[in-house]
């Protein structure tokens, strides 16, 4: 029986211990990678769910009165920060001195983004109010219907973005 003693090549053993180490270096730098966008798809799902909440609470408590109309809407005062506000009355509509608590809340909230990261990079300050319909402006008197697709741009200081598209006419919200 020979005996070699000069054996090139790995044992079956090296190579598990190396490929073990390959994939807790892969998961570790992909958690971290995907992780990265957490706040952004965060952020983007609450923002669509307010406009969503003023959206259907303009639709809701504007029904019982036709000859005035209540007004439900988000006033992004810059591109980090928004608050949700309503309107008794279309006509005379002042989006600050008209904010509301959210729900839950025990006073006025103005919604910060900059802890998170993210930030909206339309341009502001902007206003989204809805009618009884449900059908966007870009005023809170309800005098300019949004005439295009409206599109807001969520960035994180990654650089990553994500977009909520807004209808005109129907209002539609849809999360890109």
């Amino acid at each position: 029986m020979k005996i070699y003693s000069n054996r090139k090549g790995f044992t079956l053993l090296e190579v598990v211990a190396v490929l073990v180490i390959m994939g807790i270096i892969t998961a570790v730098a992909l958690s971290r990678l995907v992780s990265n966008q957490n706040n952004l798809i965060a952020t983007t799902d609450i923002l669509t769910s307010h406009l969503r909440l003023a959206q259907a609470r303009a639709m809701n408590t504007s029904a019982d009165n036709v000859t005035t109309f209540s007004v439900w809407g988000i006033s992004f005062s810059s591109s980090t920060q928004y608050y949700f506000f309503n309107c008794p009355n279309a006509s005379a509509c002042a989006p600050a001195t008209n904010q509301v608590t959210l729900l839950g809340a025990d006073s006025r909230i103005i919604m910060d983004l900059a802890p998170k990261g993210v930030q909206v990079t339309n341009g502001t300050p902007l206003v989204l109010a809805f009618d009884r319909f449900g059908t966007p402006y870009t005023d809170a008197t309800l005098t300019t219907s949004l005439a295009a697709q409206l599109t807001l741009t969520l960035k994180d200081n990654k650089g990553n973005t994500r977009t909520i598209n807004i209808t005109p006419q129907t209002g539609m919200i849809i999360k890109g």
